[in-house]
């Protein structure tokens, strides 16, 4: 088994990665803080507290990211399978014809070329049977429409003549499943909208007295009430985010 392959429910960042988003989710949330408290060491110290968790959900984001795509492919393999079957292929025979129709959709960078050029490499070098590849590709992915068909091929690998069939199952069961969240991604559109208007107004407002002067923000900025009350809006403003970030992850 080829060790080198990704695991998707992984974060597959590189640590400069991380280090480089930290870096500028911890500037970016230190601005803000400023514009909250116009104190510099306390800004930085908030941006930089500040910037380890955004950088966790930012990486969490590029997980679930990579996984949907993932699927999508898996779906445009599973349909170019399902024709060579069709056409009287070997399941091997039409893994090769699913890897071709592959590589002129996708470059050869893509997840989905990656994984079945070493289907195909373990298959014919190391002697691997399919059904355990598949598996262990489930296993990688962590997702469930892959993990489904690699238990079905599992049963039915040389058991069967359905074989035809199981695809276009499961290949229907992505599809369907990819566009009940297209569309509940389409009701929703406006509602996220909304709520990044609502984050950003804050800020805008805050800029907005700044820039007034005449002693607008005085109390704000040069007492002890004023850093409180900007803590308090820092931390509501902050869940908020959270709030609003979670709240738009769907699974279906």
């Amino acid at each position: 088994m080829n060790n080198n392959m990704p695991v998707y429910y992984k974060c597959n960042m590189r640590r400069s990665e991380h280090v480089g988003m930290y870096i500028v989710f911890s500037l970016l949330v230190s601005v803000i803080a400023y514009l909250f408290y116009h104190l510099i060491p306390i800004s930085v110290v908030i941006g930089f507290c500040a910037g380890i968790y955004v950088e966790k959900m930012y990486a969490e984001s590029t997980v679930t990211k990579r996984q949907k795509a993932l699927r999508l492919q898996f779906k445009d393999f599973l349909e170019s399978m399902n024709v060579a079957v069709r056409a009287g292929n070997v399941e091997i025979w039409a893994v090769k014809s699913a890897l071709k129709d592959l590589q002129l959709s996708y470059n050869s960078k893509a997840d989905i070329v990656r994984e079945v050029e070493n289907i195909i490499m373990q298959y014919e070098k190391g002697g691997i049977e399919l059904k355990i590849l598949f598996e262990d590709l489930a296993n990688r992915s962590e997702l469930e429409d892959i993990r489904s068909f690699a238990t079905i091929y599992n049963v039915i690998e040389g058991k069967s003549d359905r074989f035809g069939d199981i695809l276009s199952q499961t290949n229907g069961i992505i599809g369907d499943k990819i566009e009940i969240e297209q569309e509940i991604e389409t009701t929703i559109t406006s509602a996220k909208s909304e709520t990044t208007t609502m984050l950003i107004m804050p800020i805008i407002i805050v800029i907005a007295m700044s820039s007034m002067g005449s002693g607008l923000t005085d109390s704000l900025f040069n007492t002890m009430v004023g850093h409180v009350a900007a803590t308090i809006a820092l931390i509501i403003f902050g869940l908020s985010y959270v709030l609003a970030v979670r709240s738009s992850k769907i699974d279906v």
